[in-house]
């Protein structure tokens, strides 16, 4: 984030971590995502916005992000099963 020229409101990944699973995530434990609805009905799905994105941005900086880039890959793959790609 902060190579592309971004903040956040944490200061560091272990302060969001424990907001992400004391406050965010319990509230949202039965939600489901709109990629999970992609996959699940056939449709392409948001994933080159978003982790894309993230694989792009670092890219130029050459910051490995090798999570979002497989993350990218299997949804990829996915979409290509049912046709979406």
């Amino acid at each position: 984030m902060r190579a592309a020229g971004f903040s956040t409101y944490w200061e560091t990944a272990e302060a969001f971590l424990e907001a992400f699973y004391s406050a965010m995530l319990p509230p949202t434990e039965a939600h489901e995502s709109s990629m999970l609805q992609d996959i699940r009905s056939g449709a392409r799905t948001e994933i080159d916005a978003l982790n894309g994105a993230v694989v792009a941005l670092a890219r130029k900086d050459s910051i490995p992000v090798p999570v979002n880039g497989l993350m990218c890959t299997m949804i990829r793959f996915l979409e290509s099963r049912s046709g979406n790609r």
